[in-house]
């Protein structure tokens, strides 16, 4: 090898480049120009995406192209406000998010009313209703998570969107029809329990799948926000058209929302991750040990999940059951009123999504205890202040409302992150279907919120919640240890014995996504 072509090949390695398309320019505006060996690392995505023929189809450079932007986003040492949203997989996961919050939303404003109207104000049926809709969640979450690592999270996706699109179109339906009773409203919400059990999981479980790790959290918190941003136009929409059309233009309008989620996620293209659970009754039966068993060995998300019980059992039945009672028997506002409320909380949610998506925390085993206690003393506060007369006893409740809107979202954004980047992916869906059974809990809490309230009002009874909120997140704080000691990210893998037997796909595959489907 001569001098002078070592020496040309030197001067060309250290040339940069300025970028071609949308997604480099972003890159190069922030980090600089692209070197030749950011064009290598895309052109081994290229190159790893080609079939046998040297035919490189739409599918698979759209692949190249997704593991050429995880690489950039890789390398940032903090992510942007919007980062996760430059990867298109994740652009349709965010999109299916967006169609599901604004449902859920649409219909957690349309549903309570639609009860109270059927039962002459019965805030027990209120919270009836809520409770059977998470009893499946309670019996089939664990199940769900097998499910979720088991087959193709993509496809166990679909089948659940679908599911509860064909759902709301036979209850709309029967609302046209004018056949409807209080027991379609129980059935209702059995079947759409069942649909939420497998949801979550497989949902959550893609995030790692779509964006690279370092990005885990802001993906995370832009799923959130969006899930706040559909509380604000779902809530405040549902209210509105609850008011005007009633409940079958409400749950018309629902029905139709629930279309996209569906399109967004037939147009997924993800690698699935091997879990090396067999589809059997026993292999299933054995993954969901093995699943229970990593999950409370492991202190971080053994506190999660403890933590969590507590507070949807205590603190989410607020928006549940409270919240509507509040608006319609101690403001007097309705169900519009309830969907200014819900808006609200909506508006501080986003704002604290927002904030989140561009942070890193580690030290959750304090910030979340920390958090589930002062959302039990913004309870208690907004009760109390409800009692004042005059202008005050409205403004105030509200001001808190802003409160706990923002620390619900921050709440559930951070400890979604923590149990992803703790948990191996191949668990991810198991880890998740335990958290169903922290979700289930508010079954109790929410059919003792609609009993206590009928027994001795709603103020005492969201006081007395509150106060055992403070208490639980109080006495996490000061007994799990280990817990309190505990930072995200610090990955807890399963034991040796247990890798050999069970194949775990690589995340950096798992980043490429599309290039090898």
């Amino acid at each position: 090898m001569s001098a002078n072509a070592s020496s040309r090949r030197s001067r060309s390695s250290a040339r940069t480049e300025q970028p071609r398309g949308a997604a480099s320019r972003a890159c190069y505006a922030r980090r600089g120009p692209l070197t030749r060996a950011d064009r290598g690392a895309a052109s081994l995505a290229g190159r790893r995406a080609r079939g046998r023929g040297g035919f490189l189809s739409e599918e698979r450079a759209a692949g190249a192209r997704e593991a050429q932007d995880a690489d950039a986003l890789r390398s940032r040492e903090r992510p942007g406000t919007w980062d996760s949203l430059r990867i298109r997989n994740f652009r349709y996961l965010w999109l299916g998010q967006a169609g599901h919050a604004a449902g859920i939303w649409m219909e957690q404003i349309a549903r309570p009313f639609l009860v109270l109207d059927l039962t002459d104000g019965s805030a027990t049926h209120v919270g009836g209703v809520l409770a059977v809709r998470t009893v499946p969640q309670f019996i089939l979450g664990m199940w769900a998570g097998v499910i979720a690592d088991s087959f193709d999270r993509r496809s166990v996706l679909l089948v659940v969107k679908t599911g509860t699109l064909l759902l709301n179109i036979a209850f709309v339906a029967i609302l046209v029809l004018g056949l409807l009773e209080l027991w379609h409203m129980y059935a209702y919400a059995i079947v759409r329990g069942t649909m939420m059990a497998f949801d979550q999981p497989a949902r959550m479980g893609l995030v790692p799948s779509v964006v690279p790790e370092t990005h885990v959290t802001n993906a995370v918190a832009l799923m959130s926000a969006t899930q706040n941003t559909m509380r604000i136009f779902g809530a405040a929409s549902g209210g509105v058209l609850y008011g005007v059309f009633g409940a079958t233009g409400a749950f018309a309008l629902i029905t139709l929302v629930y279309a996209v989620p569906v399109f967004s996620t037939y147009m997924l293209r993800v690698a699935p991750v091997l879990s090396g659970v067999r589809r059997s009754a026993s292999g299933l039966t054995g993954g969901l040990l093995e699943g229970v068993r990593f999950t409370f060995s492991h202190p971080a998300i053994r506190g999660v999940l403890l933590l969590s019980m507590i507070y949807f059992m205590f603190g989410m039945s607020f928006l549940q059951v409270f919240a509507p009672l509040f608006a319609e028997k101690v403001f007097d506002i309705g169900s519009t009123g309830f969907g200014g409320m819900t808006a609200l909380m909506g508006v501080a949610a986003l704002l604290a999504s927002l904030l989140i998506a561009t942070q890193q925390p580690t030290r959750l085993g304090v910030i979340l205890p920390l958090m589930a206690t002062v959302f039990g003393a913004a309870l208690v506060l907004l009760s109390l202040t409800s009692y004042i007369p005059g202008p005050a006893g409205l403004v105030i409740p509200f001001a808190m409302l802003t409160v706990l809107g923002g620390l619900q979202s921050a709440y559930m954004a951070l400890t979604r992150s923590a149990l992803l980047l703790t948990a191996p992916p191949r668990m991810h869906g198991r880890v998740f279907g335990v958290l169903t059974l922290d979700r289930a809990f508010m079954t109790a809490g929410g059919a003792a919120a609609g009993f206590l309230s009928d027994g001795i009002g709603v103020q005492p009874a969201q006081i007395a919640f509150g106060l055992i909120l403070i208490v639980g997140g109080l006495a996490i704080y000061a007994l799990a240890g280990e817990f309190r000691r505990s930072r995200a990210g610090a990955r807890y893998e399963v034991p040796e014995e247990d890798e050999d037997a069970t194949p775990q796909a690589s995340r950096a595959d798992a980043a490429g996504v599309a290039a090898d489907r």
